[in-house]
């Protein structure tokens, strides 16, 4: 079982920097769809000499190698030590809903006045993915889309859903909080060929301005369809 891995290397200069292996759990994170035999058993090296197992986590300071830890475990469908990860987390990590920002966090103990983002980005990607789910994705080509949405009013409002299924454009909106209900919001979506032959479907108003599809509606948690003339 590997004891160390090469952080860097510089033939030139001949340096060679190797870390112990507790750290190779972050390179697994982006191994893990491409060499998954090899990830895994650096995985295996790395989270037994981090004490990270069924039993629990013995370094709750490793924030991001314990962040990845639990996502890792979700991917491989490690039933048991992802329990025991999570378990650990949410009783050390302080998951917090801020209902007037409408943000979910992690503070993490380190009484911060915003939550450390990269910590907190690894531990939401943890808190949604599925198994084989960080696989799929990398493998999967990207499809060719009609248009992209852009200029999103957020956090005002959120994109909740915004995915296309042939030809129309699905969308639910989510507010940031109650408190920013009913307010006026725009986005517009680019790159579509013909924007004035476009038609919606929910409670909205569209406008073609310099060649883009302008969306208007109110902010509130609602679905639009968009699709173009029949």
């Amino acid at each position: 079982m590997p004891s160390a891995v090469t952080a860097y290397y510089d033939p030139i200069l001949e340096v060679h920097l190797r870390l112990p292996v507790t750290f190779a759990i972050t390179y697994c994170f982006y191994l893990a769809p491409q060499v998954p035999e090899e990830a895994r058993r650096l995985f295996d090296a790395a989270a037994a000499n981090a004490g990270i197992s069924t039993q629990g986590i013995t370094d709750l300071a490793g924030h991001r190698i314990n962040a990845i830890a639990w996502f890792l475990s979700r991917e491989w469908g490690l039933d048991e030590l992802e329990a025991a990860i999570r378990s650990a987390l949410e009783a050390n990590y302080e998951p917090t809903w801020d209902r007037a920002r409408g943000e979910f966090t992690w503070g993490l103990g380190l009484a911060e006045t915003y939550p450390r983002g990269q910590y907190n980005g690894f531990l939401a990607a943890a808190e949604v993915v599925s198994a084989s789910a960080w696989a799929r994705v990398s493998e999967a080509p990207l499809p060719k889309q009609p248009g992209l949405v852009e200029g999103v009013d957020f956090p005002t409002v959120a994109l909740a859903e915004a995915h296309w299924e042939k030809d129309r454009l699905r969308l639910r909106l989510h507010p940031q909080s109650d408190e920013v209900l009913g307010q006026p919001t725009r986005f517009r979506v680019t790159g579509l060929d013909d924007p004035d032959r476009w038609r919606v479907e929910g409670d909205a108003r569209l406008a073609s301005r310099a060649g883009d599809l302008v969306v208007e509606t109110s902010v509130r948690d609602h679905r639009l369809t968009l699709r173009p003339a029949e």
